[in-house]
């Protein structure tokens, strides 16, 4: 202590604390006649809220809260860090930096000298420590310690802050519908749940245009609405994409999702939601019990395909659903019932009204030798009420009906498992099985007055085989009493190994029309349909279903999937065969006036398509690859690849993606993205189609 001067001295791992903040120095001088505080050597100046600032020589004021600093660093959050060669505090609120550097990268363990792999280098910038704001002035991008990109002023929020008001990271690029192009967005914070970005975009060929998404969290519920509108071709387009689920108490939920477009080139040429076929609508009420699950809805659709005329699409309002699985009953039985009821509105197309009520019961049971059963009773039942029968997508003779049927359901199934463990060689599984059921024969005599709403799609494979109608819903069902019966075996090796594989078959005492030619079950006796799944070890595995004509034993349906490889190498690989493309069956006029006339041409023509996908990677350079092929046309349907390079704070990405098939009457499209990602300060894209 000097007295004369009134001046203390300390040194040596000094400590010193006032008003929150704490200052560590080798050495501390305090003048008592003026409050100043002199720190040098070592020194670290720590906020209330632990925000650490490192020095080589400090001079402190009124109460620490002002401050000049030589040699300034400070370690930030996400790893980030800022030198300068000096800098001002003041009101503990604000630091004015001196040619200060910034970066989020670790320096090199070998080389601690070399530059960083990026860098912000400015002449001057403005921490807030406030409002946990950063801004450069006169900044340049290094990589590498080489100038890249400069720009006269950029801030960006404190890495520690997770939302904060601001502009975001622009994107630029090209594409050929809107020439070059710069997307500038703007964040803004609405309190603690919410938050609205804008973003325009600006382009050479169309445009300007604004895009807007609102996001917000409620403590019941959520709630998204996307936004956008700007000049293309000639006209102006527009879009709203929003959803919200709500939570009403612990059993019901209610939400929604409002989509719509003013045309599809909008969509594709602002990459809003590109190549698109339809948008759904839909509002519901859900709930949940015990055991049981009610759901009532209204959906509407919006197509966005040359070939979809918009007043051919349905609504439907509204859509009813109830379901209910009890508790198993003293013998082990359950109960379930499954109702539904819906109105189907179309301005062109057939108009449906349903109501349907399918109650089931499922008992399992055990016999002697070990045989695993099953009883199941069901009844399918539904009341239809239709008009403008004779147009899409029903096409039949009737104008307009009102029918009900009841088709019963009963089946057993027995199981009989037979398994041999061993020590060495892991354990086998050969188990026969076998199913009967029983059901009226009711033709298909009644199928014209039926609309089919939802029994389209039918492609019979081991998954359905068991099922006791094989048309998905019941608009179509099938009668009649038939025989199923597979074979199934497995081998369980250990570390992992599994080898799993059916064959079965369904042999159906009397003919059904309701099934179409090259179905597998238009016969007495069906297609032989056929599962494999090959795993050996925990990095390869092969899957296969497939369906042989039970004649010729010709292939009718293939379906291949293979995965090999670990995290550092990965291929995967499908093929797909169908002998037909029911595809073409959705509004063909001659199938809805008598099922007994032959599908077209086209609905005999197969699929056939491969696929390959590729990744590998080896330390950060990461690659991938891969590509979808037609067959039957010698062309492929797709291709892409990519590159890509990451560290502990930067990464760089190549993607190329190439579509060659046509969608509205276009020609394909090619897209080629760049992207570059900054830990902390965001990602920039620069993309071309």
């Amino acid at each position: 202590y000097n007295k004369p001067g009134n001046i203390i001295t300390a040194a040596g791992h000094v400590t010193a604390i006032q008003n929150g903040q704490t200052l560590h120095a080798d050495k501390v001088t305090i003048d008592r006649n003026t409050n100043i505080v002199t720190a040098s050597g070592h020194v670290v100046l720590v906020q209330p809220d632990g925000t650490t600032v490192y020095a080589n020589h400090v001079v402190l004021s009124d109460n620490m809260k002002n401050a000049v600093m030589k040699s300034v660093a400070a370690r930030l959050a996400q790893n980030a860090r800022i030198i300068a060669n000096g800098g001002e505090r003041y009101d503990a609120k604000i630091d004015e930096l001196s040619k200060p550097v910034y970066s989020a990268c670790d320096l090199c363990k070998s080389d601690p000298r070399s530059p960083p792999t990026w860098a912000i280098r400015a002449t001057s910038a403005t921490r807030d420590l406030e409002h946990k704001m950063i801004e450069f002035r006169n900044a340049t991008l290094l990589m590498k310690g080489v100038p890249v990109f400069w720009l006269p002023y950029m801030s960006e929020p404190d890495p520690s802050v997770k939302r904060k008001t601001g502009l975001l990271i622009p994107s630029i690029g090209a594409t050929s519908q809107l020439g070059a192009f710069v997307v500038i967005p703007y964040y803004i914070t609405l309190g603690k749940s919410a938050d609205l970005t804008l973003a325009p975009v600006f382009a050479t060929k169309q445009g300007p245009a604004l895009k807007a998404d609102y996001r917000e969290a409620f403590n019941q519920g959520t709630l998204d609405v996307k936004l956008s509108g700007g000049h293309d071709r000639g006209k102006f387009g527009d879009s709203v994409f929003a959803n919200g689920t709500f939570d009403l108490n612990n059993a019901w939920r209610s939400g929604f999702a409002f989509n719509r477009a003013s045309n599809p080139q909008y969509l594709d040429d602002f990459s809003i939601l590109p190549n698109a076929s339809y948008l759904e609508s839909n509002v519901y009420l859900e709930g949940f019990g015990a055991g049981s699950y009610a759901r009532i809805d209204a959906e509407t659709f919006q197509g966005l395909v040359v070939s979809v005329n918009q007043s051919e699409l349905p609504i439907v309002a509204p859509y009813g659903q109830y379901h209910f699985v009890s508790r198993p009953d003293a013998w082990g039985g359950t109960f379930r019932v499954d109702m539904n009821a819906f109105n189907v509105l179309r301005d062109v197309g057939t108009n449906t009204r349903r109501i349907a009520f399918i109650p089931s019961y499922s008992l399992p049971f055990m016999l002697p030798a070990g045989i695993v059963g099953t009883a199941r009773l069901q009844l399918d039942s539904a009341y239809y009420n239709s008009d403008k029968l004779n147009q899409q997508p029903n096409y039949s003779l009737s104008q307009q009906a009102s029918i009900g049927r009841a088709q019963p359901y009963g089946a057993v199934m027995l199981r009989w498992p037979f398994i041999r463990a061993t020590r060495h060689w892991g354990s086998q599984l050969i188990e026969p099985i076998v199913q009967l059921v029983a059901s009226p024969n009711t033709g298909i005599s009644d199928n014209s007055k039926i609309p089919n709403e939802d029994s389209l799609d039918l492609e019979f494979s081991d998954a359905n085989l068991f099922s006791l109608n094989r048309y998905p819903g019941i608009d179509r069902l099938e009668g009649g009493s038939r025989v199923d019966y597979a074979l199934h075996a497995a081998w369980y090796l250990p570390g992992g190994m599994t080898l799993d594989g059916l064959i079965g078959q369904s042999y159906r005492f009397h003919k059904d029309l309701v099934y179409l030619p090259e179905s597998g079950l238009q016969d007495n006796v069906s297609d032989i349909v056929t599962r494999a799944v090959v795993a050996p070890t925990p990095w390869f595995n092969i899957s296969y279903r497939g369906r042989f004509s039970h004649h010729s034993l010709g292939n009718r349906m293939t379906d291949l999937t293979a995965n090999f490889g670990n995290s550092r190498l990965a291929v995967s690989g499908g093929y797909l065969y169908t002998n037909t493309n029911p595809y073409t069956l959705y509004d063909n006029l001659t199938l809805g006036q008598s099922p007994n006339l032959a599908p077209p041409p086209e609905y005999f023509q197969p699929r056939q398509e491969a696929t390959l996908n590729l990744s590998t990677q080896d330390g950060p350079w990461n690659f991938s690859g891969g590509g979808q092929r037609n067959l039957k046309t010698g062309h492929f349907d797709e291709v892409n690849a990519s590159v890509g390079w990451q560290n502990d704070c930067f990464g760089v990405s190549m993607i190329y993606y190439k579509r060659f098939t046509s969608f509205n009457l276009d020609n394909g499209s090619t897209l080629v993205l760049l992207q570059f990602t900054f830990k902390t300060l965001g990602t920039v894209g620069f993309n071309a189609l």
